[in-house]
């Protein structure tokens, strides 16, 4: 099974790639949607971060995720708080998922993961080949802040705290460049998702 890592900056484009990949048949592990899992009502990772950062968090018996953004993306000590609770959580279900896939024996599997290369994913030799979706830096800017209904200063924080997407860039084997329109991305996923299946077969034994 051909594992291939789907990265980005925030407001790149990523979850449209992601989308395409999913709607054309390739199974797709999200780590947003497992983040997600990890701490629903009543599980213990929520607990923990009710427990870090006060009952406040907590709002209608959920997270309260714009509340804990504010806190975790202007303060890297209270985002290093954060991940140190949660990247062991998410790391184990992403295992999970992988496994079970692997147990499928899908040709060729997308692990879509924001953070790859900050929590060091490529690192794991479960990665094969890693695709990062760019755009330019104000182009980037403005997306976040549209997105998030978000003002320039709380978008630039949001930015700042992953690393720079020259950095990734650099550390691509696969890019897809998201500055102009859906056709324009969709025509370069399609030739990503060509080459996918045609060095599949050489990983077939993992």
């Amino acid at each position: 099974m051909l594992i291939v890592g789907l990265t980005g900056g925030i407001g790149t484009g990523k979850s449209t790639v992601s989308k395409v990949l999913r709607d054309a048949g390739f199974p797709v592990v999200d780590a947003d949607v497992v983040a997600r899992e990890v701490v629903e009502p009543g599980t213990h990772t929520l607990e923990k971060i009710k427990l870090t950062f006060g009952p406040d968090i907590i709002k209608n018996g959920a997270l309260d995720r714009h509340k804990l953004g504010d806190i975790v993306f202007s303060n890297n000590t209270e985002l290093a708080r954060l991940n140190a609770i949660m990247q062991p959580v998410i790391n184990s279900a992403m295992v999970d998922k992988m496994a079970f896939w692997r147990a499928q024996k899908v040709p060729v599997l997308i692990i879509d993961v924001p953070l790859l290369f900050e929590r060091g994913y490529e690192n794991n030799d479960y990665i094969d080949k890693v695709v990062v979706v760019a755009t330019s830096p104000q182009v980037q800017l403005e997306r976040v802040k549209a997105r998030d209904n978000l003002d320039e200063t709380k978008a630039q924080n949001r930015i700042n705290s992953q690393m720079p997407l020259a950095d990734k860039i650099a550390r691509a084997d696969y890019l897809l460049d998201n500055n102009g329109d859906i056709s324009f991305l969709e025509e370069q996923i399609k030739n990503l998702m060509t080459e996918l299946k045609g060095i599949a077969p050489k990983y077939g034994t993992k």
